[in-house]
């Protein structure tokens, strides 16, 4: 059976606990089959780490049921890098369901990141062994998805399905944005075994095929691993084959619509920041401006098409080589601000601009944006241009051209874009994570605790000043104390703190940004996969994968309790750049928990730098027993004036996992003081 497949190599791992029984969150690595038919109840099989037999589901729409079946014990010979245990459940699809959602495990440890679940109107069946070669090929009818596995490098699985002469048949497979790590390679070979389509690439490690059947008969489906450079477990997918028409893109890709965090597609951090929509194959970008659609006709500058700024721009390079001229008129001391968006809005292209006077003279030529936002835990680096802003030095008629990088060999009706030509307009948006920055990790928060999170800040046109943060939809007992983001940061932490009122709840919540008239929800993001070759208390130097999280908010938990407390003797200071901040935290224990606490600032702004890939350090270590300790913690030269949030936390060893193996990057539970509200001085 394909589950003994997917299991067959599990390790065996052990929950990392603490002398108080604190017991870390699970880990969700593979959910199978990762999808269903609407209305169906199919068994579904979760994988991972830290399951303990008690666990529920949390999805991120309404409606579904779930009854565990049975859990599936941990291996007794561990190995590295595999799922350790796993637990099944009897899924009810609702009737109505439909998209690709989210799925969380729950344990008595608290949340697990999200995997991707996807609900269509076909049938759903899983792969069926043997299926790796011609003969033994799966048969198939058209509407029916298969859920399958390549589980090893050279893994080649074989779908076989009857079509019409001239019926259209899609086939597509889903990897990428169903959180596989897969590349698939697919082939489809007609009645006379030739070999009629081939596809890879299509967004991320999806793959589709359109085609007409040539002939009526039977057609051989191919999917492997691309290059056959790896497999395993984490390479799951789903292959579908239809006869229904496949949107390869929405045109124009900007409409005047209220702009929403798109959630239905596996939209990275490149494309966090922008307002669009998810209604058709590809995120709509919200206008900003009135919408103009390229005449194609302006190849050239001498032909270039005049619009009227401020404007949104869609175009296409439809043809090979295509280059597309614009021009606006503007007057000397006006400041308008450029952007190219290709990449963010689903298009397979490397777009950049080039910004000219009326004589042809180059102003200015932008390509791919130099920024990030994190190097790793949120990387936002991409293929679009830089935003740019353009002081107009006297009064005239100025030329845009836009194309793309790769226009002499690839075009088509995917290879559109938005050009915005408009006011400057000082914004920012806020995306909220686990704060681990390389572990899979979700928002767990133990009674009588608290919680801290990682946030982020997109400032553009200027924006700087200062961003309070609050909390809705939480639930009782939890609260979402008064704290901010320093006027210039990018970086900032945020901490919800629960009393010993709590119950144990799921759900979601909404965090909100707000600074002077500007209001606007968090968007949530969850890595994808933890950081490969690293150990659990090391800095990855690499980025990785993230995604926005499927939902009505940012989901969190409330399991297990605290072991101790941390809780500030002031929550509000005065400091100077350069100089030394002085804390003291009172800490409040458990009667059976005595250890050490290591104690280390979650906010970057302040406390010792990390160097390298090193731990960042600890300010200091609570010793045993202890229910006071005093720090001392560096305040940089350069952290602007203003009010800052500082967050300490708190972190106790347990010990190591039985069996040896040490392998498995786990979240080490923490547990934050209450926020201190940090004025620094001029």
């Amino acid at each position: 059976m394909l589950t003994r497949r997917i299991l067959a190599s599990f390790a065996l791992l052990l929950l990392t606990g603490y002398a108080s029984a604190q017991q870390g969150a699970p880990q969700l690595l593979t959910v199978f089959p990762a999808g269903a038919k609407a209305g169906d109840t199919v068994e579904v099989t979760f994988t991972g780490h830290g399951f303990d037999g008690s666990e529920k589901l949390l999805f991120s729409a309404k409606g579904f049921t779930a009854e565990q079946s049975g859990t599936i014990p941990a291996s007794k010979q561990p190995q590295p890098n595999q799922p350790s245990c796993g637990t099944k459940f009897k899924v009810n699809v609702p009737k109505d369901a439909k998209g690709t959602l989210d799925v969380r495990v729950i344990g008595k440890g608290g949340l697990s990141n999200p995997r991707a679940f996807v609900v269509s109107g076909m049938t759903d069946v899983n792969e069926t062994e043997p299926n790796n070669d011609v003969g033994p090929a799966q048969k198939i009818d058209l509407e029916t998805t298969v859920n399958g596995v390549i589980g090893a490098p050279t893994d080649v699985d074989y779908v076989t399905f009857t079509a019409k002469k001239g019926q259209n048949v899609v086939v597509y497979c889903l990897t990428t944005s169903i959180d596989s790590r897969m590349n698939a390679d697919l082939m489809v070979s007609g009645p006379d075994g030739k070999p009629l389509a081939s596809n890879r690439g299509y967004r991320g490690g999806d793959a589709v095929l359109d085609f007409k059947a040539p002939a009526d008969g039977d057609y051989l489906v191919r999917l492997s691993q691309f290059a056959y450079t790896t497999g395993g477990y984490d390479h799951f997918y789903r292959l579908t084959v239809t006869a229904q028409p496949w949107a390869r893109a929405t045109f124009p890709p900007v409409a005047a619509t209220k702009g929403e965090p798109v959630s239905t597609f596996a939209v990275a951090p490149t494309a966090a920041m922008i307002d669009a929509h998810g209604s058709g194959a590809n995120p709509i970008l919200a206008a900003a401006n009135p919408v103009v659609l390229d005449n194609e006709k302006n190849a050239t500058a001498d032909t270039a098409q005049s619009v009227t700024a401020p404007c949104d721009i869609a175009g296409r390079v439809l043809k090979k080589g295509e280059r597309h001229w614009y021009n606006f008129d503007a007057k000397k001391g006006d400041v308008w601000t450029l952007e190219v968006f290709a990449e963010r809005i689903g298009s397979p292209v490397d777009a950049f601009f080039v910004l000219t006077d009326d004589k042809g003279k180059v102003i200015t030529e932008q390509d791919d944006g130099a920024d990030t936002l994190s190097p790793n835990q949120f990387y936002t680096k991409g293929d679009d241009p830089a935003r740019y802003k353009f002081t107009v030095p006297a009064d005239g008629t100025y030329k845009v051209m836009v194309s793309t990088r790769e226009a002499g060999v690839q075009f088509g009706v995917r290879d559109q874009y938005v050009l915005r030509i408009a006011k400057e307009n000082p914004d920012f948006r806020l995306v909220v994570m686990p704060m681990t920055p390389h572990i899979l990790d979700a928002g767990t928060l133990a009674k009588s605790g608290a919680a801290v999170f990682a946030v982020y800040v997109f400032r553009f046109d200027g924006f700087n000043d200062a961003i309070d943060l609050s909390a809705t939809n939480l639930p009782k007992g939890v609260k979402c104390p008064p704290q901010s983001i320093g006027a210039g940061q990018t970086r900032g932490v945020l901490v919800l703190t629960s009393d010993a009122s709590a119950e144990d709840w799921e759900g979601f919540v909404k965090i909100e940004a707000t600074a002077g008239k500007l209001k606007h929800a968090a968007r949530p993001f969850s890595l994808t996969w933890s950081a490969v070759g690293v150990q659990n208390n090391q800095i990855p130097n690499t980025p990785l994968i993230s995604r926005m999280d499927r939902g009505d908010g940012m989901a969190l938990a409330i399991r297990g309790e605290a072991p101790f407390t941390l809780a500030p003797t002031a929550t509000a200071l005065t400091v100077k750049p350069g100089a030394k901040l002085d804390v003291t935290l009172k800490v409040t224990r458990k009667d059976t928990f005595k250890d050490p606490i290591a104690i280390y600032s979650a906010n970057p702004s302040f406390g010792p730098r990390p160097q390298g890939n090193q731990p960042v350090p600890p300010v200091g270590t609570a010793a045993a027993g202890t229910t006071e300790i005093k720090l001392s913690l560096d305040v940089p030269n350069n952290l602007p004036p203003g009010t800052h949030t500082l967050i300490l936390r708190g972190q106790t060893g347990g010990p190591p996992p039985k069996g040896g193996n040490n392998q498995v990057l786990r979240v080490t539970p923490t547990f934050p003081a209450m926020p201190i509200t940090v004025t620094v001085a001029k």
